[in-house]
């Protein structure tokens, strides 16, 4: 599967930092699902997202930015079909990890893996886009309910009678002492009271445990999608008699967007996630960091087999950094003791150097750089410094987008300073990785630990913000280790970050990597005033990424531009309101078109909408190719959503991802009524 180079950066998503180290693991199981997704097709094996999974499908267009892991379903008779199957046809290295296979797991559901050890042959990391770790996707059965109570109640009961055998028999195994003969006097007539309940002979000479699992396991799948209502995953119903859905609800699918893949999700997915998480377009975080990410562990066995710098993990301790800082100010002394005897003491202009890394993300530079342009005492230079992606085997390729940045800006090539002979007074700084990061680097002539040696004063100021993090968001404190406790913040002399709280959290990461001894210095180096010159992107300022056509349509003749209102109709809106809804753009647009002196429209769809509705009717298919004609000059395709999130000045359409996107954006956004 290829990817692009720039999917696997360190990204803020709806406010929170994802790593590339969490991207790489995204990119593993979006390996691992189409393998799946190929076998499924192959067989017409009907699956569908499931929990955090479809929720991010929906809202997110994939994943959800705290989450680490993927999840699906099928119903029972795909679900038995697709084990069977698996086993023999998955692409080798892959295992079904259940209760049947391993006698040590009590999860009723399957996790499919693509390996039981870390690999970093060759073959592997190229497989699974160079993450190293074992990965997998959860595979939950759906089975159906009992059509009348009675039958359902007994059914419950039974499960929960078996599995309380199975709870206590795993309890005895995990004593760590040899259970007394009184417990297993109990064990052994429960294991009897199982076997006339069940009518079934568990062999005592094989795991008693793992037998019990099975047959609970079977006990689920009692009932019919025939001859049912609802459909459910059993093991929660047995405790919770309100999770079911109608079996209407899994009759079809639709495939949404998912990262750079699709994915199929139930049909009424809308009704769904409400049922599961009631405003489920509401961001809500998981704040737990227990097993996150879910490789962490696998990352403490390289470290304790010392192979951690194989995956691109390297501590500094307090000590070693007090060493280099010596050296540091030991030629910076050099230095002033050479502009003395040089007479260069008096200089009018402080020199003052901008190396950004990539144009995208200069806009929080640009207000700290308006200020000292501003100044008659700074001479200021903005250098771009050559940036690289990385791959896997450990080459290179660079990045260059020098040409991207914005006019007013007299940007000098790299190769045409040198900062070694220049020494400025300030040199600043975006990128905080140099060597630790696992998918780009600048060029190890700008690493931070090597620019400090040359400036008087180094400073690091974040390509992004995120939203400020509450203290018992633990998934964003662990991710935090990925940008604070990193070369370019512990060598440079100043880090300006977004506000005094995130300077908390700054001091209390590092004093945590470093030692309590190292507190103060970080006190003194983190300035958290960042505020005062971060400034946020301006759609007029996008409107170069616009298609000559598209830039005439929003130009008026004094040279100001209309305001851009991004339409967005997705999926669901369709399944849901069927024939109304096409009524519903008409109305849309024929305001818009009343408005066309002060407004431009977008009008974008989400997914493969003609091959959506072609399986629901040929009459909305039929309307949607009207649609499609008749407003041919308003459409954005979706391989251009991401520039029209980029340039609108609003959104107005159906609550789904898109819409998502326009708020972190801080778009104003109005989800559209079908019936107004």
């Amino acid at each position: 599967m290829h990817i692009d180079k720039s999917f696997f950066e360190d990204e803020v998503r709806d406010g929170f930092y994802v790593t590339s180290d969490m991207k790489h693991a995204w990119a593993a199981q979006l390996e691992v699902l189409k393998d799946v997704d190929e076998l499924c097709r192959r067989y017409n094996i009907q699956y569908f997202a499931e929990w955090g999974t479809m929720l991010g499908a929906v809202r997110h267009h994939g994943f959800i930015p705290w989450d680490d892991d993927m999840d699906i379903c099928m119903k029972r008779q795909d679900y038995n079909r697709f084990l069977r199957i698996a086993e023999k046809e998955m692409p080798d290295g892959y295992q079904l990890f259940n209760i049947s296979s391993d006698k040590d797991n009590d999860n009723m559901l399957t996790r499919i893996i693509n390996s039981r050890e870390i690999r970093f042959d060759k073959e592997y990391l190229h497989k699974y886009n160079g993450f190293p770790f074992i990965v997998g996707i959860d595979i939950f059965p759906l089975d159906f309910i009992a059509p009348n109570k009675d039958d359902d109640d007994f059914q419950c009961e039974i499960i929960k009678i078996v599995n309380d055998v199975a709870r206590y028999g795993r309890e005895l195994s995990n004593l760590g002492e040899k259970p007394t003969e009184e417990m297993l006097s109990v064990y052994e007539k429960n294991i009897q009271n199982v076997e006339q309940l069940c009518a079934v002979t568990i062999d005592r000479s094989k795991d008693v445990v793992q037998q019990m699992n099975v047959l609970v396991d079977q006990l689920c799948s009692l009932y019919t999608e025939e001859e049912a209502e609802y459909v459910t995953i059993m093991t929660l119903w047995v405790d919770n008699r309100s999770y079911r859905f109608p079996k209407e609800y899994y009759q079809k699918s639709v495939r949404l967007p998912f990262e750079n893949i699709d994915i199929p999700v139930p049909y009424a997915y809308d009704a769904i996630l409400k049922k599961k998480y009631g405003d489920y377009m509401r961001l809500v975080h998981t704040w737990d960091s227990h097993d996150y990410p879910f490789y962490m562990r696998q990352v403490d066995i390289l470290k304790e087999r010392k192979y951690a710098d194989l995956w691109g993990y390297h501590d500094t301790s307090y000590s070693e950094y007090q060493a280099y800082k010596e050296l540091i100010e030991a030629n910076r002394m050099k230095r002033q003791m050479a502009r003395k005897l040089a007479k260069d003491n008096n200089k009018n202009k402080k020199k003052i150097v901008f190396m950004p890394y990539k144009a995208c993300c200069w806009h929080m530079l640009d207000g700290l750089w308006h200020e000292y342009n501003d100044r008659k005492d700074i001479e200021v230079k903005v250098v771009p410094i050559p940036y690289y992606y990385k791959n896997y085997d450990g080459t290179i390729e660079p990045y260059i987008d020098t040409d991207m940045y914005p006019d007013y800006i007299n940007v000098i090539s790299y190769k045409e300073y040198d900062y070694k002979e220049d020494a400025p007074d300030e040199i600043i700084i975006q990128n905080p990785y140099d060597e630790s990061n696992m998918s780009g680097t600048v060029h190890p002539d700008y690493y931070a630990k090597k620019l400090a040696l040359y400036t008087d004063k180094l400073t690091y100021i974040p390509y992004f913000m995120t939203d400020e993090i509450d203290p018992n968001d633990m998934r964003a404190y662990r991710s935090m280790e990925a940008y604070v406790t990193v070369p370019g913040v512990i060598y440079a002399d100043e880090t300006i970050v977004q506000s005094e709280a995130m300077k908390e959290l700054y001091v209390k990461k590092l004093t945590e990597f470093m030692g309590e001894e190292s507190k103060d210095e970080w006190n003194s180096k983190i300035n958290g005033e960042g505020y005062k010159w971060y400034k946020g992107s301006n759609a007029d300022n996008k409107i170069y990424m616009l298609p000559d056509a598209w830039k005439r349509k929003v130009e008026r003749p004094d040279g100001s531009y209309k305001k851009i209102i991004l339409y967005y109709i997705g999926v669901n809106g369709f399944l849901e309101h069927g024939m109304k809804m096409f009524d519903k753009i008409h109305r849309a647009i024929k305001v818009f078109k009343e408005n066309e002196s002060d407004i431009v429209c977008m009008l974008s769809f989400e997914g493969d909408m003609e091959d959506i509705l072609s399986r629901e009717s040929e009459e909305l298919l039929a309307a949607y190719s009207d649609i499609e004609r008749e407003y041919a000059e308003y459409i954005i395709p979706n391989n251009k959503i991401r520039m029209a999130i980029e340039v609108c000045d609003a959104y107005y359409g159906d609550a789904c991802a898109v819409a998502q996107k326009c708020r972190n954006e801080k778009k104003p956004v109005m989800i559209q009524d079908v019936d107004i």
